[in-house]
């Protein structure tokens, strides 16, 4: 914990560590004189013969025969309104365990009347609202959900998560934001859910800045989640932070928070982004060689390129190399001959350019002028006459070509060597 403390210390972050500001009073606002005065309500009791019924039914139900259940309360009927509510909110609770429809209908004839007593209406209101929104009727159950808390005045944080839900689940993204914000500020400790939810619409939103700023305070609360650290290093890219989302990415490889393929390859992109090509190109390799990171044609071109940046010529060349035999691609050769070439490997720049140009590569004069500097390096001034003519086909061409015939022919003259 102490390791997880001092990372998220670490954490270099220009905004301020706050959620995105919200109201000072909450979405809904309880009358709480009202509710005062509905618990203080005379409580009544079932009649006789309901009553008994009510514990038939309940017998029924503890020996696991639900259905039995069900027909012995719907066999009955009271004109009293207080007992048919509570014959309903029976119902309601057992089809809860089976049909939400039902549940749905005879709780919402349970709480109609508002006859309950104080503890049993809101259990009722509260589980319809549930059924409601597992239903998919979203709008209804945000509904009953501020019914719920108008009618018991608790502000509850659960409640005002399953709202913010319900308006994500209908795509109301803009509508997800105050809930959600309700949520965390009434939930007794920090939880992932609401935070979660409000990452995801403010995504949706594409509310970067705002976006950052919930995930940067998702971070520093629940520092212990490995995957909050990789969506912060990915989020800072989208508002083109790119040494935070590196920095990000650093804090949670140490730790050992990047498990996946896809992680890694973010953390070599960012140090490609941030144009430290060598700690890009080793960072893939190492992860290939241990076969986290998939050995293909993207990954192997990846490396050869960062170490090329990077000056590792000989990497950058074995790389290609692999690359070519793998695509059978006469670039790679090509690209492979010039990393040689830049590190006065000549036999082996040649060996390259002359399979780029077997296999048909584009550009073949640009090839051709390679070879002239591979070959006259070795003092090869046939070979690199031969290389230059071939390369002067090219109209392209006819300036290098130019600079370059004269300088050949006087080294080939005075070493003897004919044309």
């Amino acid at each position: 914990m102490l390791k997880l403390k001092k990372l998220t210390s670490a954490l270099v972050i220009a905004t301020a560590l706050t959620v995105t500001a919200t109201s000072v009073t909450a979405a809904v606002q309880p009358n709480m004189a009202k509710v005062e005065e509905r618990k203080a309500r005379k409580t009544q009791i079932v009649g006789e013969r309901v009553g008994k019924t009510l514990v038939k039914a309940f017998d029924l139900y503890n020996e696991e025969k639900l259905d039995e259940a069900i027909a012995v309360l719907l066999d009955v009927n009271s004109n009293n309104e207080f007992d048919t509510a509570t014959l309903n909110r029976f119902l309601g609770n057992l089809y809860a365990t089976k049909d939400e429809k039902q549940a749905i209908k005879y709780l919402t004839l349970a709480v109609k009347p508002d006859v309950l007593t104080f503890n049993d209406q809101a259990l009722s209101m509260k589980l319809l609202a549930d059924m409601l929104l597992q239903d998919k009727q979203y709008q209804k159950a945000i509904k009953a959900y501020e019914d719920w808390i108008m009618f018991t005045g608790e502000q509850n944080s659960d409640a005002y998560m399953r709202i913010a839900n319900a308006y994500y689940l209908m795509n109301q993204h803009d509508k997800v934001i105050a809930p959600a914000d309700d949520a965390i500020r009434f939930s007794a400790k920090p939880t992932e859910g609401p935070y979660q939810l409000k990452m995801a619409a403010l995504y949706e939103l594409k509310r970067y800045k705002d976006l950052v700023a919930v995930v940067e305070t998702m971070v520093q609360l629940f520092p212990e989640n490995k995957q909050f650290w990789v969506y912060l290093g990915n989020f800072y890219t989208l508002t083109e932070e790119y040494s935070k989302s590196l920095s990000t990415l650093q804090l949670a490889y140490s730790q050992g928070y990047l498990e996946k393929d896809s992680e890694v390859r973010m953390l070599a992109q960012m140090y490609a982004n941030n144009n430290i090509p060598y700690k890009a190109a080793t960072t893939m390799e190492k992860h290939m060689k241990s076969g986290l990171v998939k050995k293909d044609k993207n990954n192997l071109n990846f490396i050869a390129s960062n170490y090329q940046t990077a000056r590792e010529f000989l990497k950058a060349a074995e790389y290609y190399g692999e690359l070519a035999k793998m695509t059978n691609d006469a670039d790679a050769y090509r690209r492979q001959g010039s990393s040689y070439l830049a590190i006065q490997r000549y036999n082996e720049a040649i060996a390259a350019f002359d399979k780029a140009l077997s296999m048909n590569v584009d550009k073949p004069s640009g090839v051709y002028m390679s070879l002239v500097d591979a070959y006259f390096y070795q003092k090869k001034y046939k070979e690199a006459y031969a290389a230059l003519m071939n390369a002067k086909k090219d109209p392209a061409m006819s300036r290098q070509v130019r600079s370059w015939e004269s300088y050949i022919k006087d080294k080939a003259k005075q070493k003897g060597v004919s044309l």
